[in-house]
């Protein structure tokens, strides 16, 4: 996503991504316990999928055709 991309997101879409940020934030400990040293993201507040190579999870999301901003972070030991 570019910076145009997220200018052109309407306020209810970034406020859901935020939101999503938050529940990884909020759970970040129970992340840890089952997708250490991998990438986890998020869709609407709920778990979406994972993986330890940021690129193949991209790749899964691109394909799944989804409209929706999803948050990806990479959860430490």
């Amino acid at each position: 996503m570019n910076p145009q991309d997220i200018m052109n997101c309407n306020t209810d879409e970034l406020t859901r991504l935020k939101d999503s940020y938050k529940y990884i934030n909020s759970n970040y400990e129970t992340f840890k316990k089952y997708y250490k040293n991998q990438f986890v993201a998020v869709k609407d507040t709920e778990y979406f999928d994972n993986d330890s190579n940021l690129e193949k999870l991209v790749e899964r999301i691109t394909l799944s055709n989804t409209n929706k901003l999803i948050a990806i972070e990479f959860i430490h030991p």
